[in-house]
């Protein structure tokens, strides 16, 4: 507490007081404060919380008072070890609809109960709580289409195994088969805890579902996927109505209105120009990122201003046209239409150009067409694939002075798709960046830092420009069975790291350094690159998912997107594992806002894990946390030295 006496405090938090204003100049004071009363809380899940496992799941929180470091905890029946701090954690079995977790401490002879009541899902293949025969969650498509006739559609719902199903789209009649689709802990297949099941018959699901959670089957719980592909045939009108019916014998038929879908005219051809800043912020990464499919995984990254065709739409995504076969799918609001033809440019001329440590090609295209950039590492290769653009290039320019471009090689792999290749010298990929600069695509390769160079220094840290990000705040972050919070585990190892690196001869910036500050998602990437940061670290500590068993799954990780980041990751996991003891939890490439700026090499690490207790305690202490810091510290200096060898 700044600028606070130093005090011996035992018990004001527990009974939640706060100490009171010191006068300026108090003595020195020892408090003593005797809590007589056992108690128990539950900091994980909050009340009423609708959870997204429907088995079993992990339940965390505190007990405090005397002997709460010895007090006996149950949940639900299920003990659960108590750190000394008092933080505890159970993994626990969960019935469908509401669960009540019934927590139970007991310590010299005194007794602590709390309850807490949650929603529980039912089993994808389990029948809904009221009389309908179909979950309407589960129909799909959802949201208005725009096809073409002659296209597909695939029509699916979970529903009741005696029905009769069938699709309807003007006169023509679809009927629905049994699909062999299963039910998928999307949590537990990313941590590795969801086995195969042979055959995954709704029977064998049913009973393994039950089987999870230690009960005997529901009765009628095996419910199936419905699921067909619908074609599209034009009908007359310009619009359609998609309809389900259901039918089962001796009751009515049940009819559903799925969808509208409007028909595309083939003979027409949409453009639109791809901005994400719909607000006129400027606060956001300037780049629309198209998917591989409505709400799929990242694919392109593409500034705003690049004009593409447009094709079909499903609910809040638009199909962009490519190159030939190739499409892509970006979010509604952020493709506005324009008129004019499909872009298509171009080409004469590449060139080459160094501008302030980095060296740049510049491709003179006539309108901002889309574009794709693949990396790799050995060699350092870039390859640029520009859709719509036609080669007519007899000369491309290399400066003579550029010190980092090797070679260029271009090629015309399919009709209206031109590609570059950037073959570049030395050993390591260090970032790249991709601009509009009018109508030219500028694309820039960065030199490593000229402080590499200059080996007077005892650490390679000397004259690196690193940006240190403490994650979270102001968006909410994980919190553990204590109540501590991530962001303010994340701040203080942060500020260590900082100091480390700074003794080191580092260039430190923060994105934030207080805990009442803070950056959005893309402010802190912007602020790296304005900023000329070479090297961008964020600082987080980890929490599981629902269902996800976390006596299993703990320990250190770092993330990287980019390639260029991941030899980075992987020294800095070498490093922190030793000093902080806690299991390997690997290292690996997901999708983060942070991992996904190209301009600098950029990792996330996940220290530890919040919500188990004696992680949680650890991470409290200046020792644990400065531990941590000297970790990623060796870990930047390991990768730097790597690389100058």
């Amino acid at each position: 507490m700044p600028g606070f006496p130093r005090l011996l405090i035992v018990g004001l938090a527990l009974a939640g007081l706060a100490p009171p204003a010191p006068a300026q100049d108090a003595p020195n004071i020892h408090v003593q404060v005797v809590v007589d009363t056992l108690a128990v809380r539950i900091q994980y899940p909050p009340e009423g919380a609708r959870l997204t496992a429907s088995d079993s799941t992990f339940v965390f929180g505190e007990v405090t008072g005397p002997g709460a470091e010895t007090a006996r905890v149950t949940v639900n029946g299920v003990a659960s070890e108590v750190d000394p701090g008092g933080g505890w954690i159970a993994y626990v079995p969960v019935e469908p609809d509401t669960t009540i977790f019934v927590v139970t401490a007991e310590a010299g002879g005194r007794t602590a109960r709390t309850e807490r009541a949650v929603a529980v899902p039912r089993p994808l293949f389990a029948p809904g709580p009221d009389s309908l025969p179909y979950k309407p969650e589960t129909l799909e498509p959802g949201g208005p289409l725009e096809l073409y006739a002659g296209d597909t559609l695939r029509v699916s719902v979970v529903a009741a195994p005696d029905l009769a199903v069938r699709a309807r789209l003007g006169e023509r009649v679809t009927p629905l088969v049994r699909d062999t689709a299963r039910d998928v802990n999307r949590g537990r297949q990313v941590w590795g805890d969801e086995a195969p099941l042979e055959g995954a018959s709704p029977a064998v699901l049913a009973e393994a579902a039950a089987a999870a959670a230690g009960r005997e089957p529901i009765e009628g719980e095996a419910w199936v996927r419905w699921a067909a592909d619908v074609y599209l045939t034009l009908s007359g009108a310009l619009r359609d109505t998609l309809w389900l019916e259901m039918e089962r014998a001796g009751e009515d038929l049940h009819v559903v209105p799925v969808t509208m879908i409007d028909y595309l005219d083939p003979t027409l051809v949409g453009v639109a120009v791809l901005d994400d800043d719909t607000a006129g912020t400027g606060r956001t990464d300037h780049r629309v990122i198209a998917r591989t499919g409505p709400g799929l995984g990242y694919q392109l990254f593409l500034p705003n201003g690049t004009a593409a065709g447009t094709l079909r739409r499903r609910g809040n995504w638009r199909e962009i046209a490519l190159g030939p076969g190739t499409t892509a799918w970006v979010d509604l609001r952020e493709a506005f239409p324009v008129a004019g033809a499909r872009p298509r440019s171009e080409i004469a001329v590449v060139r080459t150009r160094a501008v302030d440590g980095w060296s740049e090609v510049v491709i003179p295209t006539e309108e901002r067409l889309a574009f794709r950039i693949e990396q790799d590492l050995d060699p350092v290769r870039y390859t640029v694939d520009v859709y719509g653009l036609v080669s007519n290039v007899d000369f491309m320019e290399t400066a003579a002075d550029e010190p980092l471009i090797e070679s260029l090689q271009w090629t015309q792999p399919a009709n209206g798709v031109f590609r570059l290749e950037v073959d570049l010298r030395g050993e390591r990929a260090w970032g790249y960046r991709a601009r509009w600069e009018g109508t030219h695509l500028v694309l820039g390769f960065r030199r490593p830092p000229g402080a590499l160079a200059d080996k007077r220094y005892r650490s390679p840290l000397h004259g690196i420009r690193i940006v240190v990000d403490p994650g979270h705040s102001p968006e909410p972050s994980a919190i553990g069975p204590t109540g501590y919070e991530e962001k303010a585990a994340n701040l203080a190892i942060a500020l260590v790291l900082a100091g480390i690196l700074e003794e080191r001869g580092a260039e430190v910036t923060l994105t934030r350094a207080t805990p009442d500050s803070g950056l959005g998602l893309y402010d802190r990437t912007n602020l790296a690159v304005a900023s000329g940061g070479e090297l961008f670290v964020s600082i987080h500590n980890n929490a599981l998912p629902d269902g996800v068993n976390p006596f299993v799954h703990n320990g250190t990780s770092v993330l990287f997107y980019h390639p260029q980041s991941e030899g980075l990751a992987k020294a800095i996991q070498t490093e922190l594992l030793p000093r902080t003891g806690l299991p390997d939890n690997g290292v690996w490439h997901q999708n983060i806002a942070v991992g996904r700026m190209t301009e600098m090499p950029s990792v996330l690490v996940e220290c530890a894990f919040m919500m188990l207790p004696d992680q949680e305690a650890a991470l409290k202490t200046p020792e644990f946390r400065r531990e941590i810091a000297l970790g990623i510290a060796a870990g930047i200096e390991r990768w730097l030295r790597e690389g100058a060898r």
